[in-house]
Order: C-alpha cells, then structure tokens, then sequence
C-alpha cells in the first residue's frame, strides 16, 4: 500500500456551506478518504469530485471563497430579512440622523456597564437625561398645535427634529431593534423615506391617459408641451363626461407641471431618437471609452480638416495696406480650410496648412511637414519656441473625407511605412483629439479676431461676418502659427495631467527618441510631383533644367528615346526619380546637370524665372550669372515670406509646372557644372591657390569655357575683356559644338563640400578674371559660345 501525501491535508467541509471556486458555485454532496464530491448550486445534478490536494490548492486561489452555513435555515430566514445597504448608501439626512441614533445607545451601554442605569422604563428615562446633560442639550417638547405660533410649531417628521433628545420609550425601541437585526445599523433608518401618497390621486384611466399624451412628446414633428398639453385637457374633458354618464365620480385635472413630469419620465434617448434622428441621438448618447493608449510620441498621429469660422481677405498684406476704403471693400473674402497633424501622446501640433478647399495634395503636404523640422517656419512668423517637434509617425488617423481615402493620398502614405487607420465615418470619437483640438483653436485664437462666423448659422445672427474681416491670409498665417507654437504649446494641458504638450514631447522623446526620417529618394517618389517627359541627347529637361547620368544614357542608348514617368520632389530640384517600364518598380534616380540646384526649392526656381522673364526681352540674353543674382535675391528679401508660405495654399503638379513653361517661355538651357570648367585660380604672385573646399560658388555660374573662382580667393588684377553691350549671344547646345570645343561628361553625382574640386592636381596655369555677376569673356577656341550678326 502505498504512503499518503503528507502535502494532501484532509479538510472537513460543511454539508450547509457554498464554495466559490473550480470556475463555478458549488455545495458539498459527500466525502470520502480521497476527496469530495461537489455538485453545481444551480444544477444538482452536474457533479465533479475534488481530490483533498486539488481542493487545498484551489483554495489558496484569490477568487477562492468559502461560506459556511450559508444553506442553514434559519441563516437563509436571516438573509431575507437583511439588505445588502450600509449607512454610505442612505441619503446624508439619514446618515446624520443613524449616526446620531448610534451615538445615544453607546452612551448607554457604556452607562449601563458602569451601573448607573437598568434596562427599566426609569433606567432609560435617566439614561436620556444624563445623555441630554453631557451633549448640552435640553429635551423641547414638539408643539403639535398648529394654531398656536409661540412657540413655531413643527411638522411631524420634519427634517427638523434630528439631533432632538429623544424620550426614554425611544431609545429602548431603537436599542431592541437594532438587538434583533443582528445589529444591522441600517435598520436605525426611520420610516420617513417611504411617506407620502403611494396610491395615487387620480383614477387609473386618468394615468393611462397621461402615458398616452406623454409619448406624443417623442415625435418627429417636434411639438411642444404645452401643445400636447392642450391636446391632453380636450381628452381628459371626454373621460369626464363618459364618467358622469357612467354615474362615476369626475377626476381631478391634472396640471402642467404634473404632466411634464410624466414627459420627464420617457427615456432621453428614444426621445432625441425621435425628435433629432438616429445620427444626433448616436452622437449625443454614445458610450465613450477612454481613447487609444498611447505611451510614445508619434505612436499615434490624427489628421483632419477644420473650416476655420473666420473670414479673411484674398490679398497680399501690402497691396491691402496701400488700398483705399472704397477699393478694399470689393476685395474678396471667404473662408479657408485648415489641415491639422496632431500627435496625442503629447498633444504637440506637427503639421498644419491652408487651403480654398479639402484636397488630397493638401493633405499629402501636411503629411510631409511631419517629417520636417519647421522651426524656421515658428522664426519667420516671429514665434521664440522652437517648432521642432517631427518625425516618422507609428500610425496615421485620419477620417472618411475624400481627400484621405483617395487612392492618391492612400498609396504614398503607406509607402511610407506607416499605419494608416480610417475609422467609420460620423464617429468623431475615434479622432477626438484633434476635434478637441479644433474647439481649442476656436476659442483661443479666432474669437478674438472680427469676422468671427461662431461656427453656425444660429449663433452667426444678423452679423455682417464677412464684410467684417479685415486680416490677410499671410496674417491670419502668420498669428496662427505664433499661437500654436508659443502660447499653445506651452500653455497647461488638462489632458496631459498639467503638463504642457512641448514639455511631454521633450520628456517622451528622451524615453523613446524618434525613428529614423526616410531618405530623399523615398521622400521622392512617396511626396514628388508626377510628370511626363521625353528623353533626349541631354537628358531630360524640366523648367529648363537638364537632368542626366551615364546611367540615363545608356537604357537610351538601348531602347531609343522614349516618353517616361518622372517624380520631381519641389522641395529639391537637385535630382529626380525617372522609371522607364509603367510596369516596373525600379526608379532611376538622375542627378541635375547644374549643382547649384541641389537643395533649391520649386518656388524660388519660379520666382526667379518670372522676374528675369520681367526684366529681359530676350530671354536668350540671360546668363547663369544674372539667373544666380535674381535667385539670391530672392531668397534674401522674401525670407520671412518664404517662411509663412509653406503653411499658405500654394500647390504645385503636372499642369502646373506645364503652365509656367509655357508662360515662362524658357528658351535657354541652364548650363551644367561640369563643361570645361578648371580648378582653382592663381594668386597674383603666379603661384596656385588651392580651390577651397567650403564656400565655392558653382562653376556653372561663369560662362563654358571659363575659370570659376573660391569664395574669399584673392583675383588677378587683369583686366577682363568684356563683351560689347550690343552683341547677342545665344546658347548652343554641346552636340552641335566642335567635337575639339565639347566639355567632358559630367560626372554621374554631384560633388560634396569634401570633394576635391575638378582639376586640383592640374599643373598651375596663369591667372584669369573670371566675375560670377558678369559674363566673363569668351574663348576663341574652348568656348561653346557663338556671336549672332
């Protein structure tokens, strides 16, 4: 026989207990040496035995609990009698008036071990008033007189009775009440709360008729209630007289307030279901859970629309400066829409931009901006805090608006490796952020500003909100991006526990700093501008910019000019992305020609453009120089503009970028960097100075076949031959120069600021004056130039 478990200890349950455990609620059937049989409470007839070791480890459980006597008769008599309240569930009049009550039968307990009072009526009369003498407080008859106004009479069971001293006969009954409820302190509770009319003043029709009237309430002809109230007393005056007829007693009419209290008793929902449609009653009484869990900043970014409830003028600030009152009243205004990226672990703005209207290229541009730092954006609106907060977002929300579920935005936001979640439409709750956010905006920034629409028709009235505007769109930018980076980011946030958003991001992003950004030929195809173009001997031209590598060269050499997909990223006309197959997935990144442009932004190469298109009749008489100048200056003086403009409505695709080469009427190609230029330049002493790595200006700026020269390098002191002033000279193309006169092939990627400049190691050759501002002067020989008669 084998040895006993000394881990198995036998416990003893009881026939009459009930056992919480094994997943259910069990009673013991019988025992044996080995174990229990236990059977289900609520079906005797399922049943499962439990050996001694199973039951002493379930019962070590948490959930494990263990009643005896629970099934004994008198105990299940006890229970009906009891309920399940304490004195914090009674009304705050009760519980000061139990604990008052608790209060006196200690008093006599503790009396009553001392030996100064007996359980006899004069043991309790003596108790009262040695109870009465220590609280300080004098017995007072209750004047039942109401006739009598000395002194004021009081109501039976008024509220202000309590804390009265009760008589002796009182405090036996609470005493031998609280005995026999096993001292339950609730059953000290008088029996005020249930006083009052329960049977009812009027006649059972009479309230049928009520309920009846009551749910008319709950129509979608949205009455009133004094109308169905009206309609209620013609009824009741029909039930009156077939009462009479009947030879019964008339009802009492029952009054307004007695029947919005029957209306008070309709369910909300059912009512606004009725009253309002299924949409504003799903809004209003939807259940709200506590939002995503979010712990990490950029774990989850929410992006919508807003129709921002302000009008503003459609013109430049300094044209509308300069206008006179008469003309400033027939200017335009309306309405501008505002794209938001808000990150809701932090509650920090990473995107905004405004347009005339919701477009998928909008979005796409605000979703660009998240990878950005745009602290020079916060700089030239002239915010102090840095607008640095940006980063790859973990998912991407947004709502079920055209602009976000186009294919268009779909498919670049996921080549982004991002998550992108489309909750149903009608359900702002699962973007309630930045819908919060939106009021935010309203009631922060555009209230204080005339022409204020209040975001409704009702709240609009009679007043005149559009003629009432007076900002600018670069203003409204311009104060919107201060208040959003300066007094909002730094403002207390109730949803942040009292932090500020920028000081959540800081404190997040050191905890989980953010992903790497996706490098620039991603950035390209996921952000770029899709066009179309034929390739040709130089490359591929765009806005008179040539693009080319050997790489280019030689798919045409293999299959012969043809028309291909190009992504033109506006932020960077440095290179561009070119597929040759519609149906590959492989782009060829192709390098621009002219180094100058790596870096250099759409906008610029435009507004560049049209000023030298202003300024030159013959666009032929442009030079790389000039178009340099006009750039520079460009940049210098529209700064601050440059800066606002990127949250502006300015958006730029295939019809555009074909529209300004038509108006632009580019006829010269830009030069490259790479046609015949040397090196360095000589000092004035004859020896070679080295061509400085940093601060070299591009050497497409001079002319081919000319030297460029070093930021800061010292020049030779010749004179320079300049061209006569009314020579024309044209551009031709190096497939039509001398095969002697062509320049070497540029190479496939542009150098770096560390790479050696072309011709470093050349032998010293004598100095030459080569001015990036004027045409330099050309070569008999090396120079691609021709002079027109």
């Amino acid at each position: 026989m084998a040895a006993r478990n000394p881990l198995a200890k036998i416990t003893r349950l009881d026939l009459d207990a009930r056992i919480h455990g094994f997943g259910d609620v069990w009673r013991l059937s019988r025992s044996t040496p080995k174990g229990h049989w236990l059977s289900q409470v609520y079906d005797p007839a399922s049943k499962m035995f439990v050996s001694h070791l199973d039951y002493n480890t379930e019962s070590q459980r948490t959930d494990f609990h263990y009643e005896p006597n629970f099934f004994r008769i008198d105990c299940v008599l006890e229970r009906s009698k009891k309920h399940h309240l304490s004195i914090a569930h009674l009304p705050k009049k009760d519980q000061a008036d139990v604990i008052f009550k608790i209060y006196c039968i200690q008093k006599f307990y503790e009396l009553h071990r001392n030996g100064q009072v007996d359980r006899s009526t004069k043991g309790f009369d003596l108790a009262v008033k040695l109870i009465a003498d220590e609280l300080g407080l004098v017995k007072s008859r209750v004047n039942w007189n109401v006739n009598d106004p000395s002194p004021a009479p009081k109501k039976r069971g008024c509220r202000n009775n309590v804390k009265v001293i009760p008589s002796g006969s009182s405090l036996r009954r609470w005493i031998e009440r609280l005995e026999a409820c096993d001292w339950d302190l609730t059953a000290l509770r008088d029996g005020r709360h249930n006083s009052g009319n329960t049977r009812g003043w009027f006649s059972d029709e009479t309230y049928d008729l009520l309920d009846k009237f009551a749910h008319k309430f709950a129509s979608a002809k949205r009455p009133t209630r004094i109308e169905i109230y009206e309609r209620f007393e013609i009824a009741f005056r029909w039930q009156n007289r077939r009462f009479k007829r009947g030879g019964r007693e008339p009802d009492h009419k029952p009054s307004f307030s007695r029947f919005c209290l029957e209306v008070a008793k309709l369910d909300r929902f059912e009512v606004d279901l009725a009253r309002l449609g299924r949409d504003k009653a799903h809004r209003r009484w939807k259940i709200l859970g506590i939002g995503q869990d979010v712990t990490h900043a950029l774990e989850r970014v929410e992006m919508d629309f807003y129709k921002v409830d302000l009008h503003v003028v459609f013109a430049d600030t300094k044209i509308w400066q300069s206008l006179s009152p008469r003309l400033r009243a027939q200017i335009e205004r309306g309405s501008w829409y505002l794209c938001i990226a808000l990150d809701v672990a932090t509650r920090c703005v990473l995107a905004m931009r405004l347009a005339k209207q919701e477009d998928a290229r909008v979005a796409l541009e605000t979703l660009r901006m998240i990878y950005q730092d745009k602290s020079s954006i916060g700089h030239a609106a002239g915010a102090l805090t840095p607008w640095d907060q940006h980063g790859p977002p973990w998912q991407l929300a947004t709502d079920q608006g055209s602009a976000f579920v186009s294919t268009f935005f779909q498919s670049r936001a996921l080549s982004l490796l991002m998550d992108v979640f489309n909750p149903p439409a009608a359900q702002p709750q699962l973007r309630a952020f930045v819908e919060r956010f939106f009021r935010t905006v309203k009631e922060g920034l555009l209230s204080r500003f005339e022409g204020n629409t209040g975001g409704s028709v009702a709240e609009l009235g009679d007043y005149p909100a559009q003629m009432r505007a007076v900002l600018t769109v670069d203003q409204f930018a311009d104060l919107l991006v201060r208040w959003c980076v300066d007094v909002y980011h730094n403002k207390r946030h109730a949803g942040l526990g009292g932090e500020t958003p920028r000081d959540a991001w800081i404190r997040l992003t050191k905890l989980m700093p953010p992903g790497p950004a996706p490098d620039r030929d991603r950035v390209r195809i996921s952000f770029g501008i899709d066009l179309t173009r034929t390739t040709r001997r130089t490359g591929l031209r765009i806005l008179g910019l040539d693009y080319s590598s050997e790489k280019l060269q030689a798919q045409c050499r293999k299959q012969g000019d043809a028309e291909v997909e190009i992504k033109l990223d506006p932020y960077n006309l440095g290179a561009i992305s070119v597929r040759f197959d519609p149906r590959s997935t492989d782009w060829m990144t192709v390098p621009c020609r002219t180094r100058f442009m790596e870096g250099r932004r759409l906008r610029d190469w435009l507004s560049a453009s049209e000023e030298l298109a202003r300024r030159f009749d013959d666009v032929a008489q442009m030079r790389w120089p000039i178009v340099l100048a006009a750039i520079e200056a460009i940049e210098r003086t529209h700064k601050h503009a440059v800066g606002i403009a990127q949250i502006g409505d300015e958006q730029y695709d295939a019809d555009e970028i074909a529209l300004h080469e038509r108006k632009l009427k580019l006829g010269f190609a830009v030069p490259p960097s790479d046609d015949g230029i040397g090196a360095a330049s000589a000092t004035s002493g004859g020896v070679a100075a080295p061509a400085a790595r940093t601060g070299t200006l591009p050497t497409s700026f001079a002319l081919p076949g000319s030297r460029s020269f070093a930021a800061g390098a010292p020049r030779a002191t010749s004179p320079v031959q300049q061209p006569e002033p009314n020579s024309l000279i044209r551009a031709t193309p190096a497939a039509e120069a001398p095969v002697s006169d062509r320049p070497a092939a540029p190479p496939d990627q542009p150098c770096g600021p560390n790479d050696p400049t072309p011709g470093e190691d050349a032998a010293p050759q004598p100095a030459r004056r080569s001015d990036a501002t004027e045409p330099a002067r050309p070569h008999r020989r090396q120079s691609t130039w021709k002079l027109e008669k």
